[in-house]
């Protein structure tokens, strides 16, 4: 007969079992050698022209044309937020004279080992931080969810893909819902009045737009978030906007050393930012749908986002109406302005980039779906999974206009990333991303340890799969015989004229998704034993009586109805 455990060891147990789940995805990500493109070699010149004492990138003017001509000089065209904070990094590489010895053009791909460095320092490591944060907040909202939701953050939507990219998008949304967890706590705290961390919280955001100009989004949304239905609005209101002040003060530093006016940012000198705001012009409601349900729209690549919009509605419902309202404002935020810019996917990217700093905040509330309905849940995040692994290790900066049918015909052909084990000269491909997918399933093992009430019934398994397959048959042929590729291909190649799309009239993800469905299947195969050794073992977890995956044990241990969340 098995001795029970004691109480306080098995939340210990959880604890550890989330942790290590979240540095698994970490692990995993900074295990990929990404090729290098426009914005990753911008960000890179800044870097370095930093490192000699100026904001000009002359000495450093690679192939990339993310890059302004001001008054004789080159400048990069990227705010200087991940400059800055790569810039100690680098020092401490360049210390160490690892800057003078780095491998270039491994596997025959145009890459970098010291690019891949720096973005395992700013991209990976706020990945790693964004995934914790969410799961702190998550298990606050749902006690248990936190951790899945963070693991399918990381590796269920374009988080993992430019977590291995030298971007600015993973650390801007990571310092933006920082901010959020910031004033979170604070509201949901003690009580004693305190202002600091509304100046924390308003910093934070304040360098989050230093590092990418369409977080001031965010940083308005969680200014009112900080103000409502409180106490003394106006102090609280005046500690965060001189925290966010404060925040955008190395932001105006740099545009006065470079361009001689705090006020002018590189984007004022590129051709395509002139029409309207910076390029954004009147929001366009078909570029929305576009940028949601074409074959690279969000919710066909990432279908569990969609079940974090619908989570932030049982949000609401249960209570935390600021938060929810938080969730949506930033969502239709970025949605809106989106659907108006010049540029709406980004260029050469598989999703629509500029949603990325969304992506925290509708994970979110998956902590409570994964509560509700753990099937259908389980499933999206699965199929998810499988659609960004396959996009992260073939090509994941696929070129302007290039049919996405070559992700599956890159993995028939061997033509993957290379790892750091390609470093250690692992020849065989396959062979040399096994520490990626080792980190893959370490972290989905234990982020279904650490969640012990997350239990998968038959009828809550029919569920997920029953919605995975619609998913499927709309990815599939949705986007072509509906006509949206077609429409989003006049935006696609809008940066380069005389640029086509290649694939028009396929239905260009009929494989991965395929893939895709057999891991969903796994995947609810898997939690349904899982369920089962649960109610046979030390967690005591009862049979699923309803489709919903709600049990005995889980309505005693939260006396909140499920059915009125």
């Amino acid at each position: 007969m098995r001795t029970p455990r004691s109480s306080s060891r098995a939340p210990a147990g959880r604890r550890t079992a989330a942790l290590v789940a979240i540095a698994c995805v970490g692990v995993a990500a900074a295990t990929i050698i990404q090729p290098v493109g426009w914005n990753q070699m911008s960000h890179y010149a800044l870097v370095r022209s930093l490192d000699d004492g100026t904001p000009k990138i002359d000495r450093y003017n690679y192939p990339t044309g993310d890059k302004v001509w001001y008054q004789g000089h080159w400048y990069s065209a990227r705010p200087p937020g991940v400059a800055f904070a790569s810039l100690p990094f680098y020092e401490g590489l360049e210390a160490t004279g690892a800057t003078h010895t780095y491998k270039t053009w491994i596997a025959g791909r145009e890459n970098s080992e010291l690019l891949w460095l720096l973005g395992i320092w700013a991209a990976v490591l706020p990945a790693v931080i964004m995934m914790l944060l969410v799961r702190h907040i998550g298990d606050r909202l749902e006690p248990g969810f936190g951790t899945p939701a963070a693991v399918t953050l990381g590796l269920g939507t374009l988080v993992l893909t430019f977590s291995t990219v030298l971007f600015s998008h993973v650390l801007s949304a990571c310092l933006g819902f920082a901010a959020f967890a910031i004033l979170f706590r604070e509201r949901h705290g003690r009580q004693d009045g305190r202002l600091w961390p509304l100046a924390l919280a308003g910093f934070v955001a304040g360098c989050a737009v230093t590092t990418e100009y369409a977080l001031f989004l965010v940083a308005a949304a969680l200014a009112v978030y900080a103000v409502y239905a409180t106490k003394r609005p106006l102090r609280r209101a005046l500690a965060y906007a001189g925290g966010a002040a404060a925040g955008v003060v190395p932001l105006a530093l740099y545009n006065l050393w470079a361009f001689g006016s705090a006020t002018h940012v590189a984007y004022a000198n590129v051709s395509h930012q002139h029409a309207g705001f910076f390029g954004i012009e009147l929001p366009d409601p078909s570029v929305a749908l576009q940028l949601l349900v074409s074959t690279r729209g969000l919710l066909t690549l990432a279908p569990v986002v969609g079940l974090g919009a619908v989570g932030a509605v049982l949000m609401y419902r249960r209570g935390y109406r600021r938060e929810a309202l938080v969730v949506g404002a930033v969502g239709l935020g970025f949605l809106t302005y989106n659907s108006g810019y010049f540029l709406p996917f980004g260029g050469s990217v598989p999703g629509p980039r500029f949603l990325i700093a969304t992506l925290p905040f509708l994970c979110l509330p998956l902590v409570l779906t994964f509560r509700r309905w753990p099937g259908p849940t389980v499933a999206l995040a699965a199929v998810s999974i499988v659609l960004f692994g396959i996009v992260t290790i073939t090509k994941p900066l696929p070129a302007e206009g290039e049919d996405l049918r070559l992700w599956a015909n890159w993995l028939h052909t061997d033509h993957l990333a290379p790892t750091v084990l390609t470093l250690l000269r692992v020849g065989n491909p396959w062979v040399a991303l096994i520490p990626f997918f080792t980190g893959v399933l370490l972290a989905l093992g234990l982020a279904v340890r650490a969640a012990p009430r997350l239990v998968v019934g038959w009828r809550s398994a029919a569920a997920g799969l029953a919605v995975a397959a619609g998913w499927a048959c709309y990815a599939m042929f949705g986007p072509n015989l509906l006509g949206v590729d077609r429409a989003a291909a006049r935006i696609l190649t809008v940066d380069t004229p005389g640029e086509t799309v290649r694939g028009l009239g396929h239905n260009q993800l009929v494989e991965p998704v395929l893939y895709s469905l057999v891991g969903c299947l796994l995947a609810l195969v898997a939690m349904r034993l899982v369920t089962r050794s649960r109610a046979r073992g030390e967690d005591a977890v009862p049979e699923p009586d309803r489709w919903t995956g709600a049990d005995a044990l889980t309505r005693e241990a939260d006396p909140r109805p499920v059915a009125g969340i």
